[in-house]
């Protein structure tokens, strides 16, 4: 029986003789970098009722009804796109990697298989990061991993212990998310991941002084069991607001602009400080300078703008009230409970 018998099998409405031969299709199999991934064997068409479908833990929300009227429609329009990525499927399993949306879509319009490629794994980690970069393409008619995708990924894999670590972690999501998500939605991923990881109190492989940031300051609040978050973070009677020391001069506008309002108010402001990490010296020093020395700064530039002295009238800044509640966040997960803020 020849190849253009066993493809005739293939041919209806919507599928035609051209798209049943592989020399037809631009689309070149890859391994996408992946470790622990072989290609076996060439392009060739194969019936949906030949294959199994896995669940791909990377696929945060499962199958878009959208996606699959999307794709119907382009198809009842254009035909089937023979420069587009083909079917890969597990050589050992029968189980498809991917093409769920295309599978749904062939249901409704009488196809009855697809282009393919036979691919073998490793084991469990190779597949997942597999069926995550090989969805990494155009945002068209096809369905190309999301944020919540890439996220979903990098938590399996953490739990099959395929990566522990927090630069492994950093390295995995921007692996799975390369060409596909923003550099942004990458940082709010694995800072998510990583914080919430120290949080738990399950987190061998984290790093042991964690930096603290805009992404990673909700999954604090979420987490917290410190009474200091409802007394003032949260109570619309007082005056708070968080300040990086990373990118402290940055901050000074906002800082600025708060304690007026307290000012006017006449109450105080509270400070949530978390500090830039240095190799130079221990976190206790760090912290030991923010008043001494940075904010100390701040408030030598403001009483000079005004023709103050600093020593006689700091007290006045509101951050210097005898009221005040300052707190740091937590960043020794040795010797730190992450869900409690470390009074001064």
């Amino acid at each position: 029986m020849t190849t253009a018998t066993i493809n005739s099998k293939f041919i209806c409405q919507y599928w035609d003789a051209l798209a049943c031969d592989p020399n037809n299709w631009s689309y070149e199999p890859s391994t996408y970098e992946v470790p622990g991934v072989e290609l076996v064997g060439s392009l060739h068409m194969k019936h949906w009722s030949e294959l199994l479908h896995w669940r791909n833990p990377g696929r945060a929300d499962g199958v878009s009804l959208s996606k699959v009227e999307e794709l119907k429609e382009d198809i009842q329009t254009n035909g089937i796109r023979t420069d587009k990525p083909v079917i890969y499927y597990d050589v050992d399993t029968n189980e498809t990697v991917n093409g769920d949306h295309r599978f749904n879509t062939s249901n409704i319009l009488g196809i009855t298989g697809w282009m393919c490629q036979a691919v073998r794994f490793a084991d469990k980690a190779s597949k997942i990061r597999f069926a995550s970069r090989s969805n990494v393409k155009e945002r068209d008619i096809y369905n190309p991993v999301s944020p919540a995708d890439v996220n979903s990924a990098v938590r399996e894999l953490i739990s099959l212990g395929a990566i522990v670590t927090d630069d492994s972690i950093k390295a995995e999501t921007r692996f799975l998310g390369k060409g596909s998500i923003s550099e942004s939605a990458v940082k709010d991923i694995y800072n998510k991941i990583i914080i919430e990881r120290v949080m738990s109190g399950k987190s061998d492989g984290a790093e042991r002084f964690q930096p603290w940031n805009d992404d990673r300051l909700p999954v604090f609040f979420d987490g917290t069991k410190d009474k200091w978050v409802a007394d003032y973070w949260d109570n619309d009677n007082e005056y708070t607001i968080y300040v990086n020391m990373a990118n402290f001069a940055a901050r000074w506008g906002s800082i600025i602009n708060i304690a007026a309002q307290a000012v006017i108010a006449n109450k105080p402001l509270h400070l949530l400080i978390s500090v830039k990490l240095l190799a130079s010296e221990s976190l206790d020093t760090t912290r030991s300078k923010v008043f001494t020395d940075r904010f100390a700064q701040l408030e030598q530039k403001l009483c000079f703008l005004f023709g103050l002295d600093p020593v006689r009238h700091k007290h006045m800044l509101p951050w210097n009230h005898p009221e005040c509640e300052h707190r740091f966040l937590p960043q020794d997960s040795e010797k730190e409970d992450f869900k409690v803020l470390v009074k001064i």
